[in-house]
């Protein structure tokens, strides 16, 4: 098994073509002629991370979040990232990051973040074709709960279905909510269109400040329950999709990476 059969079978369930214009994923550190009998997945590549697949004998790295996202004008070994990269060559670590593709894709990151939280009949919350493609894989996505629910027990199940204590809310609470948005990672500020759907309350895990400001004041509700919280449980899912079609691999999760914010 070497990395490029990795990549390939990446970009069946999540194609590299589904990648936003702006992003970078698929192969970032090594050979897609390396191989590989163990797979470490990770939300981002930290020397945590490195340090652990080293330990563990993890012959590729897969992450969300790009390793490398800005186009490199050098490697120099005295920089932060520098050194990262020598210690991946160093430990014959490959590294491959899925991220907007993975985010769209059926059963991506937004899929998996509306299952979290028990949404039924789920449509895409905006359209989003990639360049050179007719089909509309959407960014976000909406749905509704079995029943309604008052705000303060759906944020609880939020906290529950998440993994979180803390949680921040922007807007009005309504009273009871049952037509839930959701928007992985980094919310694209699109408030027009969220106001244009209706919908009770957007779970989403980046609002950047001024982007709240507007959104209360045009009257919507959203939740940031953190961009770690809202991407994470996309991991054990991608797990378990690999190892049914490589039986033959380890494949496990980072236990050295967490949410980088704490909270005092």
């Amino acid at each position: 098994m070497n990395v490029g059969d990795i990549i390939n079978y990446l970009n069946e369930i999540a194609p590299w073509r589904y990648a936003e214009e702006w992003d970078s994923v698929g192969l970032m550190v090594g050979s897609r002629d390396s191989n590989v009998t163990k797979i470490l997945l990770c939300m981002d590549v930290t020397s945590d991370v490195i340090l652990e697949a080293a330990r563990c004998g993890a012959q590729m790295i897969l992450s969300h979040h790009p390793f490398i996202f800005s186009k490199l004008k050098s490697i120099d070994m005295e920089t932060f990232k520098g050194d990262q990269i020598a210690k991946l060559i160093k430990n014959n670590i490959t590294v491959v990051s899925a991220h907007t593709n993975l985010d769209t894709a059926p059963d991506g990151v937004n899929d998996t973040l509306a299952e979290s939280l028990h949404l039924t009949n789920c449509q895409n919350l905006k359209p989003y074709i990639p360049k050179g493609l007719n089909c509309d894989l959407g960014m976000g996505k909406i749905g509704e709960l079995l029943n309604y629910k008052s705000f303060d027990e759906f944020v609880k199940d939020i906290k529950k279905n998440l993994g979180i204590e803390n949680l921040r809310i922007i807007g009005k609470k309504p009273e009871k909510v049952k037509n839930i948005a959701v928007f992985c990672g980094s919310f694209d500020d699109d408030l027009e269109n969220l106001k244009s759907r209706k919908v009770d309350v957007l779970v989403t895990g980046d609002i950047k400040y001024h982007t709240a400001i507007d959104a209360a004041q045009m009257g919507l509700c959203i939740v940031d329950a953190g961009h770690y919280a809202t991407e994470r449980m996309i991991l054990p899912k991608l797990m378990d999709t690999l190892n049914k079609r490589f039986k033959e691999l380890d494949i496990i999760c980072s236990k050295m990476e967490a949410d980088p914010f704490t909270f005092a």
